[in-house]
């Protein structure tokens, strides 16, 4: 199965919600605080609400998971899994990394992935056996080999800093060749094309890194959790070039 309406569904719903993200970015509405402390706004709920009913009226029986609404079970064995306003923090400061990302998921693996920056004018897809796209055009992840080569970034050392995996990410990071900061979900387009190496997430929710590991498994390179697990729902996200990714995951084993 090549995805190939699900994929045309999808991307007309994260372009749709891109172009309302746009639409505030000059009157950016004042956000709330969730129980976990984060960030909502009008716009985060509008554009989940818009994919939610596009998505659904497409795929009636598919389930839903997103970020602002309740779960969806669905009947057909699959569900779309989407953050509608990916970098909330970014977006009400002006920073263009803030993006729509939805992921359909198939027997616990992400099919089809998007990735869209609107202020960025930048969209990444694939759909599982098909490649992974930029604009329209075919990526890759980079060819580096060694950790000591790795450019790489990372989020969650601050916040897990007393914790056996928060100090095994320091030590990993310490053993790159540069760290930049964690760029939101543009971190993972750079992964997809070669920008970047390697990317570590330890605070991650499946709608985080469903669309990421689609793209990035699809331009050539792999996922896991921390542990090593091919899974998107462990709380943590390793992407890589595939290259270096046992190396980075050896930081986190057991002494």
């Amino acid at each position: 199965m090549n995805h190939s309406r699900e994929l045309a569904e999808a991307l007309l719903a994260a372009r749709e919600a891109g172009e309302l993200q746009l639409s505030y970015s000059s009157k950016l509405p004042v956000a709330e605080r969730k129980e976990d402390d984060s960030p909502v706004t009008i716009v985060d709920r509008a554009c989940e609400t818009l994919i939610r009913e596009r998505l659904l009226k497409a795929f009636p029986t598919d389930g839903f998971l997103g970020e602002e609404t309740p779960a969806l079970a669905g009947s057909g064995g699959r569900r779309w899994i989407v953050d509608p306003l990916d970098g909330t923090r970014p977006y009400l400061r002006g920073i263009p990394t803030h993006s729509v990302l939805i992921a359909l998921e198939e027997e616990d693996k992400p099919v089809v992935g998007i990735i869209h920056l609107p202020a960025m004018n930048i969209t990444c897809w694939a759909t599982r056996g098909n490649g992974a796209y930029k604009n329209g055009k075919p990526i890759r992840v980079s060819t580096v080999s060694s950790i000591a080569g790795v450019t790489g970034t990372a989020l969650g050392f601050r916040e897990k800093a007393d914790s056996g995996e928060g100090r095994a990410l320091l030590t990993l990071m310490r053993a790159w060749d540069y760290a930049y900061g964690f760029m939101d979900a543009y971190s993972y387009v750079c992964i997809a094309s070669g920008n970047l190496d390697l990317a570590v997430n330890l605070l991650d929710k499946p709608w985080d890194c469903a669309s990421a590991a689609c793209i990035v498994a699809e331009a050539g390179g792999t996922y896991s959790d921390i542990a090593g697990e091919r899974s998107i729902h462990n709380g943590s996200i390793i992407l890589s070039n595939g290259l270096v990714h046992e190396e980075a995951l050896r930081f986190f084993s057991p002494a």
